[in-house]
Parts: C-alpha cells; sequence; structure tokens
C-alpha cells in the first residue's frame, strides 16, 4: 500500500512538471467608450493562441464589414501583455468615407482591453477600456 502511494506521488509530481501546450484562448471585452461617435465598440471579442502565435479580434463594426473575426499580427510585448493593431477602410463618417487604424492592449493577467483608434483625417484620438471575460467562443 505505502508503495502504491508513493508510486502515485511521484507520477503526480511528474505529470505536474511536464509541460502543457497552453490552448487557444477567447476573451469577451466590454469596454467604456471615452469618445460619442461610435469609433469604439462597446463589445470586443479577443482571440490569441500562444503555441501558433494567432491573434484575431472581432467587434461590431468589424461585423458590419465581414461575418468573420479579423486575424492581427501576433504581437506579444510581454508574458502579460499583447498588441493588437488592425485597419478598416471606408467607413462612414459625417466627412463621408474614412479609414481607422486601431491600436489595442491585452493585458491577459489582469484580464483587461485598452484600445484607441486613429481616425484618419480627423483631429480626436478615441479611445476605451474594460474588463475581459474567457469564453468559449472560437475563432473559426
Amino acid at each position: 500500500m505505502k508503495t502504491l502511494i508513493k508510486t502515485a506521488a511521484v507520477l503526480g509530481t511528474l505529470c505536474a512538471a511536464t509541460p502543457v501546450a497552453a490552448a487557444p484562448v477567447t476573451y469577451d471585452c466590454t469596454l467604456q467608450s471615452y469618445e460619442k461617435h461610435g469609433w469604439i465598440a462597446s463589445r470586443v471579442l479577443v482571440f490569441v493562441d500562444h503555441d501558433e502565435k494567432v491573434s484575431g479580434v472581432m467587434d461590431g463594426i468589424i461585423a458590419s464589414r465581414q461575418k468573420t473575426p479579423m486575424i492581427v499580427p501576433y504581437d506579444q510585448r510581454s508574458k502579460q501583455r499583447l498588441k493588437l493593431k488592425w485597419t478598416l477602410k471606408n467607413l462612414g463618417s459625417s466627412q463621408g468615407s474614412t479609414k481607422v487604424t486601431y491600436s489595442a492592449t491585452m493585458d491577459e493577467p489582469r484580464m483587461k482591453l485598452s484600445i484607441s483608434a486613429r481616425v484618419h483625417g480627423a483631429d480626436n484620438r478615441p479611445s476605451g477600456s474594460g474588463p475581459c471575460k474567457r469564453s468559449d467562443i472560437k475563432l473559426n
């Protein structure tokens, strides 16, 4: 009996020490926008697969243009932060059609997303931030 317990303890320690591949993660983020023109969506999904070095985003603005998430460059700045950047063209605005470049930082340990937008041809710099929670929604 003692041998069985010792064997189970050793196997448990070995299994705990074996690296496990990180599964892809989806974050469902609720943002508070600091502007009133609708350039920052109130809900953003962030998809991250650290093993494959793939990231993507989806929000209401992207959904109005395409039905699938936008794959964005994987840019891990540190163990805690992932930088996400994407551009949307031909968005309607009071000046007609405009291009908007988004930059977001996903702070995974704090479960927080911060986002800013550069509306080309405008002086304002819309931004927003908010908490995230893990979700079962998949990238594909």
